[in-house]
């Protein structure tokens, strides 16, 4: 049922990665210890991938027992991405991580277990919190957005900023409370409200700041009930990707996707913050020994221009260079390139008459090196 949608995603150059949830401490404990139950699993999710063209998975394995939370998991993740990575290396390995440890993580040793984690900054306050405040404030209190980075994932974020994905919250908790003051006393909770619903309400009531939390907010009373809705709109949240940003991440995430409906402010903002122009980004990782560009033109149909480069060495005058094309799962489907090669620049012509259309990935190689890019092929 998902293969339309897979394919569109995939013509238009997103990645689709599949999640797997498990919220049972005692279900995941079997899952990661036993041997069979561990087996179906790793098999299970190397057939799906292969079968839905995925580009990764995501684990979003909650509550486990604190016993776990160590090297079980760690092991466990690490086999994971040995078998995903063997269908191919480009696709993603990764784990929905909480924001603060409240013990037994050992959040560097799973960093380096997956290609990423992606820290679910959010839940600091909801349905069950004695006193109004966001779901997920930048700053304020002991526990927030900046600690979770800066501290609890301290050593990641300063050794290894590529292995976090900030996860960001594009709902918020609605209370009724004691009064309309920011840090009120709760008297029930309501429900979790989406920034779809928030954020026209927010501007019929009128919008609050928090300079404590750094976090937008409203209030409004019906008939004699206080009510408070806290959430992220386009000034919140656009601290907390310059936190991102200027702590070199990886990237952010969003949970969930859609719960922004048909508005613009979110995307306008991930625009405004993210979005850099492909020539900088690619001028900035270029190895310095040799080369790969962007193929041209891109998409294409079915022909198409590869450029590399190869530099020149002290130690050998030609090199073995090879230049392969694999689809998403990793399947080599084409040799462009296998032979020695003088120092020089390079072009060649790659025809895809006989592929279908879809996503498809080159990598140029020597030795232990390689560079990787990205292609799409429409017909």
């Amino acid at each position: 049922p998902w293969t339309d949608l897979i394919n569109k995603a995939h013509n238009s150059g997103t990645k689709v990665i599949m999640v797997v949830t498990n919220f049972d401490g005692n279900s995941i404990h079997s899952i990661i210890t036993s041997p069979t139950p561990r087996w179906i699993f790793m098999n299970r999710v190397k057939s799906l991938i292969k079968e839905n063209s995925f580009d990764g998975v995501n684990i979003d394995f909650e509550s486990l027992n604190t016993a776990d939370r160590g090297d079980l998991i760690i092991e466990f993740m690490q086999e994971l991405s040995d078998t995903v990575h063997n269908i191919s290396p480009d696709l993603e390995v990764s784990y929905a991580a909480p924001a603060v440890n409240w013990g037994g993580w050992n959040f560097n040793g799973l960093a380096q277990s997956c290609d990423y984690l992606f820290v679910m900054g959010y839940d600091f306050y909801g349905s069950w919190s004695s006193t109004t405040g966001p779901t997920a404030p930048l700053s304020g209190g002991s526990y927030n957005v900046s600690n979770s980075i800066n501290t609890q994932y301290g050593t990641v974020s300063t050794f290894y900023p590529e292995k976090l994905i900030l996860g960001v919250p594009y709902f918020g908790p609605h209370w009724e409370t004691a009064n309309s003051n920011e840090g009120s006393a709760i008297n029930k909770f309501v429900t979790s409200v989406r920034f779809r619903d928030a954020q026209p309400l927010s501007e019929t009531y009128g919008i609050k700041w928090s300079t404590f939390f750094k976090n937008s907010w409203y209030s409004y009373t019906a008939g004699s009930t206080v009510n408070q809705v806290w959430y992220d709109d386009s000034a919140s949240m656009a601290l907390k990707y310059d936190l991102a940003i200027s702590k070199k991440l990886k990237g952010v995430g969003m949970w969930a996707l859609g719960y922004d409906g048909a508005r613009k402010e979110l995307w306008n903002l991930l625009e405004e913050k993210f979005v850099i122009p492909v020539g900088v980004e690619d001028e900035k990782s270029i190895p310095t020994d040799f080369t790969l560009e962007q193929n041209y033109p891109n998409p294409f149909n079915p022909r198409t221009t590869i450029k590399y480069s190869i530099a020149a060495s002290t130690k050998e005058n030609f090199r073995t260079v090879q230049l392969n094309i694999y689809d998403v799962l990793g399947e080599k489907v084409a040799t462009l390139v296998n032979e020695l090669k003088s120092p020089g620049g390079y072009e060649i012509t790659f025809d895809a008459s006989r592929l279908t259309s879809g996503i498809y990935f080159y990598r140029l190689s020597y030795g232990n090196k390689s560079l990787s890019r990205k292609m799409l092929l429409i017909k």
